[in-house]
Formats: C-alpha cells, structure tokens, sequence
C-alpha cells in the first residue's frame, strides 16, 4: 500500500494495518496485482482529519443543510397559502405594497362606476325609447287592422268580396293567443340565456329523444351559423355541462362511455356550419386527392394474396390450383406478397403524412368553439381527477378532435358533402385504413396481434406521437370567450334588436311538455319564484300543448324576449362602490405611511386596522381628514353587514390583502372591465340615435295611417290635418239604443236633456262635448289609437267621468261617421 497518500492515518489504525500485513506473510504468495486506491479529492491538504470519520461529517453538513432548505421550502409554502387566503397582517401588507410598482394610473373604481351610473342611465332612457317604438309599431298595427275591417264593410255594402288581407291566415293552434306566444318566447329566451335549465334537461330525455332534442337545442336555439352571442351562450351551455358529467364519474375515461351526454352534444356541436366549413377547406382537398388515386392499401397477407391469385387467373385465362384459403403466416411465405405489402405500407404512410400535415398545420383554422370546449374539458379533468395523466386526459381531446370530427368525414365524406362524387368501395375501404392508423396515432397506441397486419406502421406512429401530443396542447391555447368573442355581461343591455329563432311546431310542443313533466327535477319545489316555475305556471293556464305530427314541418319566428329583465343596477349597490372605494382609500393611505415596526414578539397580537389608523392620525395631523372618512365607511358598511367591528374589522382588512396581493390581475381585470363599459356605452348612445331616427319614422307613419283613414270623409272637403269633420249629434238614449253607453251616474231626470256632439279636428282625435239647453256640460277627448289599444287587450269598457262607454261600439260608431 503506499503510506505516502494516507500518511494522515492515526497510529492505531496503522498498527492494525502492520498486523494484518504480518499474518499475510504466513500465507501462500499471491500473485494479484496490487490494488492502486485512487486519491481522494474531498480531502484537503492544509485541514487537519485527525478526527476519525471525516466523510461521516460532511454528511451530516450536507444533511443540515437540507433540513435548512426544506424548512426554508415549508416557510415559504406557509407564507404563500397566507398570502394567497388575504391572511395578512397590517405590518406585512405595507411590505407587500411597498415592494409593488405604485399605480400611475387614475382612479379605475371612480371610473367604472361612474360609467355604470351612465351606462344605467342610457339604458332607461332606451328602454323608454324601445317602449315607445314598440306602442308606435303596435298602434300602426291596428290602425291598419281598423282600416281593413272598413274596407270588408263598405265591401259588404256594395255586394262585393271582401279582399282578403296579408294577416287574415289562419294562425297555428298552438301560438295563436298574443299572450301564449308571449310566453313561448319569454320561455326560450331563458332557454337560451340560463344553460343551467337546458344543462339539467340533456339528463332527464329518454336516449330515444336524444338527437331530435340536442338538434332543437344546438341548431334552433343557438343557430347553424356563427354569431357571437348565440355562440357566446353555447359555449355556457357546455362549461356547465362539462362540469356536471365530470362530477358524477369516477375517471376521466367514463366521459367517453356509452351513456355520458355531453360527447354526444359535441358531436352535434361539430356538425355546425363553422365545423363544416373548416372540414371542407382542410380535410376535403386531401380527400379528393386520394380518391382521384387507383390505390389499394389492403394490408391482409392472405386477402392480399388471395387478390394476387384473381390477377394471375386473369392474365393467363386459366384457373389457379393454388388453395387460395391460407393462413396469414403462409402468405407472407410468398416472396410476392411481402412484396405488395411493403409497397402498400410505403403508401398508406406517405397519405397518414398527408393528412396529418393538413392536420397539424391546420390548427389556426380549427373553430374557435371547438377548441375551447376542449380547453374546459382538460382543465375540469386536470382538476377532478388528479390521479389522471396528462396522456389520459390529451387521449380525450383527441377523441373529440380525431374520432368524432375528423375521422367521420374521412370514411363519410358524403355527408359532408367534402368530395361530390360516389365513392368506390375499394377508395372508401383505404380511407377506413388510413382512419384506423390515424386513430391510433392519436389514442398514442400501437397495433397488436388482434390487428398484426397493420403492426409494420408502429414505426411510423411512433415516430409522431410527439407531434400529437404537441398539436393536442396547442388546440387548448386559447383565450376566454369574452375576450375572443367580444361579449361581456353587458351584451344584452345594447344589442339593437331582440334575438329571433326559426322553430318548428312540434319542437316547441315538445320542449314544453318535456320540461312540463321534468319540472320538479329542474326547479327544487320551494323555489316558487324561479323563473322557469313562473313562465310554466303562465302556459299551464292555456291548458297542455296539443299533440303535433312529427311530420308536420309548419315553422314560426319566435322574437325571444326577456320577462325577467335585469340591469347593472344590482352591481351599484351602495354597498359594493362603497366598499371598493373605501378599499382604495385605505391601499393609499398604507402606501404613504412609513413601514410599521415588525414584530419581534410572535406572541403578541398585530395590531389592527383601527390601532393603525389611529396612530397615524396621531402621529400627522394632516391625515385626519382621510382617516375619518375610512372610519366613518367602515361603520357604513357595517350597516349593510359588509364587515363587523366584533373583529376589529379583520373581514375588511383580509378583502384588502387580496386586492394587494392580486393587484395587477386586478388592474388588469379593471382596464378590461373599462373598455367593455366604454364600447357598452358608445353602442347604447348609437343604438339611441337609431331609436330615435326610427321613432320619427314612425310617428310619420302613423300620421300617414291616420290621414287614409279620413280619404272617404275628407275628399269633398280641404283635406289636411286640420280638416273638419262633424259635428254629429245624439241625445243620451240614441246613444245607449247603440250600446256605446253602457253605465252612467247621470241622474234620469236629466239623461232628457243631453245632447252629445262629437267632432274631429285633428285625424285620430275626437272631441265629444255634452250640452244642455246649449251650454256646454261637459267636454271629453277620445282617441282612435287608445280605443283600439284597448280593444286589442281584451278591455271591454272605457270609465269616463260619470259615464261609461263600451270600447267596441264606440270604436264602431266612429268609423261609422268619420271613416265610412
């Protein structure tokens, strides 16, 4: 051994190596080479290791300094649960607002409510304009109902036909009360907007009724084609549903099975018009060109060689002897069919890259709702089940992408109509080839004994599940509908016309008796106030919906319309801006104060908000104006149970932590919340301009109508505005003989002596004057377009002051004597 490398040996240790040397000498001579040690580098020169186990004691070094970094690692966990609960301290809110850029910005909260408060404002004020477009339409309406139903009596008068008018068509049953159509609409418009009713009803159908109700759903509901609000509210409808399948199965796996619902509402989903389009534009071009292409990709040694044995019989004219009948091991005995084999499989590659390449390359093109629904269904897994690989999860993904999209339209591209011709059954048979190696590429699975003619392409397949797993990460990358889309909360508040649907007779008689007979599944039944009990409620007093033909095609637009309509009101409770300001105040205030003395003594309490602010008050006068307006909030939003002093107003200063610690996503939320507000309020003060053009339209309208009905009275007289017609005279009894009179506080002794005079000097405008002995009694202003209102909601009297009239013999004897 050589001394020299260990002379720092202990002298015991070296007695026992001279002892053991010593008993080596009594034994046979050995002719091993010696055993050189290699120099050990850990040891240094100039450091005494006289101590014994020098090794054993940078172990225990290396081990405290573990025990350091994973109690180093348990502190910073600690403190980032804290910090991401608000379960912060005073002292450790002023470090963390310290050591945060401090905002240059203006005051985003004074901002954005007082754009709410405008945005409030415009809203009522186009509600009012919307309202009173809406009378204006529905007087023209019947003014020119009143107007057809003269035209039938002086028709009558003169022995002629009465013509027939656009709206005399008989209605369907089924909607032909005003007031049940109304409620048909109220009720799929709250289909439409509130996915929790539709998200519970897909579990509640029979399987049978699956396709007919998820066609009425997607299809009808949220339309073929894409418009961002209809897909806006789509994509709702499939968050929620998502949430709801994942959460009552065990694995990610059990989404797939046979009897979940949200894979066959994506399916459906799929066969829109933009899924179509993309399938068209990427997958079609491929298609075309390998069905053009006399290609066989049969991979089967023995159907292979069977076809081999065919070709022979009819080159040569003569029958084989050979036993076409062989296993697939015998087959691929014979050099020829090996032969077409490999050249098969160098083709079924070289079209798996075509379409893969279309594929991938294709990412861009993929729909944006396709893509985003599958962003939800990994980030729900990933969060369900923990167990579950990313591999499983991506295998689901791809599921939806590959098998249930793409690989459809690859073996049935008829009925995507991608190809415009017949297919040949051989073409058809080598796009199921291609579809079954692609499937398995994106299942990340290779090809086994139960499929071992297809095992020469495992090669192939693993040599791109990189690629998939890369393309199957990036179709989730994309953002949030409301960024993508350009649809926020405030959508339904500036849109310019209502939402209209195109819906059958018997989807609407269907959907109503479903939810009818599920109700109590969809509503608990103590909640009597819900929407859906209410509209159902208004539809039962109708009576049940009629049974409908499923044949009978006859379709109605619906003009969806909210019963329940809501605004940002609620958002600016006084509550909710108080307690953002006041957050506010109170950041700035602990941003300028100096940084508070940390505690050195754990045991003692922090101190709290109020003892904060307190102490600053007393140490800068200056601040007192400040301070005592966030005391005098605090005690306000006590009021509206916000916070509580009982704890030192802790639920207040915890709701401050978490506006620090998530300041910049919150300032970012802020700025984007800003120019939603701010595009919100240019469309309602564009949509108001717009009103208004077309109330002015209106009323000019009305005034045309109104005019026409005066063209029979008026010819022989100066027509205009001002023409006058009348007066026309009847005494009380004449006018009660009619039935236009119907009740009256008039004493009888004095009914004798009234005589009524009605006049027109204005079109639509009536003035009745009631007279005795030629002194003017009294004296009453009727309108055409009020009676006919009020004959159109089914008003029967009309109360005037001491007398009463009957609305449709008054509307008669009008006509009678100024527009006959």
């Amino acid at each position: 051994m050589n001394k020299e490398e260990y002379s720092d040996i202990s002298d015991s240790e070296s007695e026992e190596v001279h002892e053991t040397n010593n008993n080596h000498e009594h034994e046979e001579e050995d002719d091993t080479p010696e055993i050189v040690v290699p120099e050990r580098k850990f040891l240094k020169e100039d450091e005494d290791y006289s101590v014994p186990f020098p090794v054993m004691r940078e172990c225990l070094v290396l081990l405290l300094q573990s025990r350091r970094i994973l109690r180093d690692m348990m502190y910073y966990r600690f403190k980032m649960d804290r910090f991401l609960s608000g379960n912060l301290s005073v002292f450790e809110i002023q470090n963390l607002l310290h050591s945060q850029r401090e905002d240059k910005e203006s005051d985003w909260i004074a901002e954005i409510q007082e754009l709410k408060r405008n945005l409030v404002s415009e809203v009522r004020r186009n509600h009012t304009l919307e309202r009173d477009l809406n009378r204006l339409d529905k007087r023209i309406a019947l003014l020119i109902k009143n107007r057809g139903n003269i035209q039938d009596v002086l028709a009558d008068k003169a022995g002629l036909k009465a013509p027939k008018h656009k709206g005399d068509q008989k209605k369907p049953e089924l909607i032909n009360d005003p007031k049940k159509l109304e409620a048909y609409q109220n009720l799929f418009y709250l289909l439409q907007t509130e996915p929790k009713y539709l998200a519970g009803l897909v579990y509640l159908i029979q399987p049978e009724q699956m396709e007919s109700f998820l066609g009425t759903v997607i299809l009808t509901l949220f339309g073929d084609a894409f418009t961002p609000r209809e897909e806006f509210l789509l994509l709702s409808l499939y968050r929620l549903s998502i949430q709801k399948e994942m959460a009552n199965i065990a694995t990610v796996g059990d989404f797939l099975k046979a009897d979940t619902v949200v894979p066959k509402m994506i399916i459906t989903y799929n066969k829109r018009k933009q899924g179509t389009d993309y399938l068209k534009a990427v997958i079609g071009p491929i298609l075309s060109n390998v069905i053009k292409q006399e290609l066989n990709l049969e991979l089967k040694p023995n159907l292979v060689y069977a076809a081999i044995i065919s070709e022979q019989e009819i080159r040569t004219g003569e029958k084989s002897t050979l036993d076409r009948n062989v296993s697939h091991e015998k087959a691929l005995e014979v050099p020829e069919v090996t032969k077409t084999i490999k050249a098969r499989v160098d083709q079924l590659i070289s079209i798996c890259e075509q379409f893969l390449d279309g594929i991938i390359s294709s990412l861009n093109r993929l729909p944006y709702g396709i893509r985003w629904i599958c962003k939800q269904i990994y980030q729900i897994a990933e969060k369900n089940f923990t167990k579950s690989t990313q591999d499983e999860i991506l295998k689901v993904i791809g599921y939806f992408i590959y098998y249930r999209f793409i690989q459809v339209a690859m073996v049935s591209p008829e009925e995507y109509d991608l190809v415009g011709r017949e297919i040949h059954p051989t073409a058809r048979k080598n796009l199921i080839n291609v579809s079954k190696v692609l499937q398995a590429l994106f299942n990340f699975a290779q090809f086994g004994s139960s499929e071992k003619h297809f095992i020469p392409l495992n090669g192939w397949i693993s040599s791109h599940m990189g690629d998939i797993k890369n393309y199957l990460q990036e179709i989730i990358e994309v953002g949030e509908p409301e960024d993508y889309l350009q649809v926020d909360k405030y959508m339904e508040l500036t849109q310019k016309t209502k939402p209209v649907i195109i819906i059958s007779l018997p989807e609407i008689c269907n959907t109503h008796q479903l939810i009818s007979k599920n109700l109590d599944s969809l509503v608990a039944k103590g909640e009597k106030d819900d929407p859906m009990r209410i509209i159902m409620k208004e539809l039962d007093e109708f009576g049940p919906p009629p049974d409908i033909a499923a044949d009978d095609d006859r379709e109605v637009q619906l003009t969806l319309s909210n019963k329940f309509q809501k605004t940002i009101e609620e958002e600016l409770s006084p509550g909710e801006s108080l307690l953002s300001q006041t957050k506010e105040m109170v950041i700035s205030l602990l941003r300028a104060l100096p940084t508070l003395p940390e505690q050195k003594d754990q045991s003692d309490e922090p101190p709290n908000l109020v003892d904060v602010l307190n102490k600053a008050r007393q140490a800068d006068p200056s601040l007192e104006p400040e301070i005592k307006k966030i005391l005098d909030n605090l005690k306000k939003l006590e009021e509206y149970n916000l916070t509580t002093s009982a704890d030192n107003y802790s639920s207040f200063l915890k709701a401050v932590a978490l506006e620090v610690v998530n300041r910049a996503e919150i300032r970012e939320q802020q700025k984007k919340e800003k120019q939603r507000l701010t595009t919100s309020l240019n469309n309602l003060r564009k949509h108001q301009k717009y009103l208004n053009e077309q109330i002015a339209q209106y009323n000019q309208y009305l005034q045309d109508c109104r005019l026409k009905h005066y063209q029979n009275k008026s010819k022989k007289k100066k027509k205009g505005d001002g023409a006058k017609v009348g007066p026309f005279k009847f005494s009380f009894s004449e006018l009660h003989k009619k039935g236009v009179i119907v009740d009256s506080e008039v004493p009888q002794i004095t009914r004798k002596k009234i005589k009524f005079v009605i006049s027109s000097d204005t079109v639509g405008v009536f003035d009745v004057s009631a007279k005795m002995a030629g002194i003017d009694v009294q004296t009453m202003r009727l309108e055409l377009d009020d009676l006919l209102e009020l004959n159109s909601i089914g008003t029967t009297t009309l109360e005037l002051d001491q007398i009463t009239l009957d609305v449709n013999m008054t509307i008669h004897l009008l006509n009678k004597l100024f527009l006959y």
